[in-house]
């Protein structure tokens, strides 16, 4: 079977359109209508029926059964692939948060000269995004962040590199700009932004809150970091997330937060993945300084 095959099942059944699919791929009608007809052989069943006349089809119970596992087949597939053109090459990979890894880098990399010509960075703003990458083995090592230590996940090994609770941002200007320590009932008053969903934050913050009964309707949500310090700076906000996300503001303070939860910094490495030896190396290094690391800061 050809994955391309199935990449074309997919997007005709979420486009319902022969037409569309073929100028999503830069391919003709009939290429569609024979990359279909050799699903269909392969599995010996009929996965869609036509209604010419309508210029529509729909999908037969076997489609419909292929249909829902696609994505799943096409995401391992490629994820497969991937793996083993990573045993052929020569490259090694390090994923991390801009934010974080900006900061604990410099740290790291001095430490790695043997490997910079290799090194390929992949960024990515969400510690959610990084371990799902890591989860689908797309990626072996990087630096990310957790509300908790050490995961339980059986996949993974974890060092931690660093602990940082969370902190009251506000803007230079505001009312507890002054302040050496902030608790809940201070901030009761005050509406927040937090980042969404796909951040450890989140689900923090609304730990907090629920906590030290913080009403949920005064906080605004966003994807970005930088949105999140606009509103912050411009006092329209109150932020609660760790200092490192504002430490390149100058129009930002940050004020220990009482009782306050920590996010936890570490170097997450997914011992399963199929990895070259040059990147196996370059992980037993980067393993080796985050434990040094953390036996100093004890």
């Amino acid at each position: 079977m050809k994955i391309q095959d199935l990449i074309y099942f997919k997007h005709l059944v979420d486009s319902s359109s022969f037409t569309k699919t073929a100028e999503a791929f830069y391919v003709s009608q009939p290429s569609i209508s024979l990359s279909l007809k050799r699903l269909e052989n392969e599995f010996n069943t009929k996965l869609i029926t036509r209604d010419r006349s309508a210029r529509n089809f729909h999908l037969e119970p076997a489609g419909e059964i292929l249909y829902k596992n696609s994505g799943k087949i096409i995401d391992l597939l490629t994820a497969t692939k991937k793996e083993m053109q990573n045993i052929e090459t020569h490259t090694v990979q390090l994923g991390f948060l801009p934010t974080i890894g900006g900061f604990y880098l410099p740290k790291l990399l001095p430490s790695l000269n043997k490997f910079n010509s290799n090194l390929q960075l992949i960024e990515e703003e969400s510690s959610e995004v990084m371990m799902n990458l890591l989860r689908e083995n797309k990626l072996s090592v990087a630096i990310s962040g957790d509300d908790v230590p050490q995961c339980k996940e059986t996949w993974l090994e974890q060092y931690l590199i660093d602990e940082r609770p969370l902190q009251v941002c506000v803007a230079s200007n505001h009312p507890l700009a002054k302040e050496s320590l902030v608790t809940a009932d201070m901030l009761s008053n005050y509406s927040f932004i937090c980042l969404d969903e796909e951040y450890i934050h989140y689900s923090m913050f609304e730990r907090w809150a629920k906590e030290n009964q913080i009403n949920f309707k005064k906080a605004a949500y966003t994807k970005e970091i930088q949105t999140a310090g606009s509103f912050i700076s411009s006092v329209l906000s109150v932020g609660i997330m760790i200092d490192l996300l504002v430490k390149n503001r100058t129009d930002i303070v940050t004020i220990p937060l009482e009782n306050a939860p920590k996010f936890y910094i570490s170097l997450v490495v997914n011992k399963n993945a199929a990895i070259n030896p040059l990147q196996q190396e370059f992980n037993q290094t980067l393993i080796a300084i985050a434990s040094q690391q953390a036996k100093q800061a004890l």
